[in-house]
């Protein structure tokens, strides 16, 4: 989506330059500045990517953790029960 109206930007700004009928430089200064501008809107999206991307990993980071810390949950669990019966069997 940002790419596309960033393509849109500099299409309109490029359509607007060879319009008017200013002197070259004008139109060399616009160029220069959509150019700019252009660099800004892939920078901005590849931050926002490098966010998102980071956000995903720490998501899953945090899952993996909260993953593994039930399974030692659950295996404290099955060896206390496991303690506890053998503990009962040899009461008797």
């Amino acid at each position: 989506m940002k790419v596309i109206l960033l393509l849109l930007l500099v299409a309109g700004a490029a359509v607007c330059s060879i319009s008017s009928p200013d002197s070259g430089s004008t139109w060399r200064d616009e160029s220069r500045h959509a150019r700019q501008e252009a660099r800004q809107a892939r920078e901005e999206i590849r931050r926002a990517t490098r966010e998102a991307r980071r956000a995903a990993y720490e998501t899953r980071m945090e899952m993996r953790r909260e993953r593994e810390q039930f399974l030692r949950e659950m295996r404290q669990n099955r060896l206390e029960v496991q303690r506890e019966i053998r503990d009962s069997f040899r009461s008797r």
